[in-house]
């Protein structure tokens, strides 16, 4: 992907800010795309074009590096930081999205 594309993403969920927070709380810098620092960030699939997911704005994500990493390829349950979280997709209005998961929730 180009810094031209990732950064249109960017404004759509960001607007014209400098720092932002992805899912996890970790901080990120509009500058620094695919920059491996503490506020670097990329942009990836939610659910990986290998697992079926197709490679559109409805199934893209910024991710600060790190927590780009821990996701990996998981889909749709990943953990990052030990926490627990899921990929679903709303047919309706055809995007993915990430839920936080309470590890109660396995217990019920």
């Amino acid at each position: 992907m180009t810094r031209a594309e990732a950064l249109k993403i960017w404004f759509h969920e960001y607007g014209d800010k400098d720092y932002a927070n992805d899912i996890v709380g970790r901080k990120i810098k509009r500058d620094d795309y695919l920059v491996e620092n503490q506020v670097g960030w990329v942009v990836t699939y939610m659910r990986p074009l290998a697992a079926g997911g197709t490679n559109d704005e409805g199934n893209t994500i910024i991710l600060h590096h790190h927590t780009a990493s821990e996701k990996g390829d998981s889909y749709p349950i990943f953990y990052v930081d030990s926490k627990k979280y899921e990929v679903k997709y709303d047919e309706k209005e055809d995007f993915y999205f990430i839920e936080t998961l309470d590890e109660r929730d396995d217990n019920l």
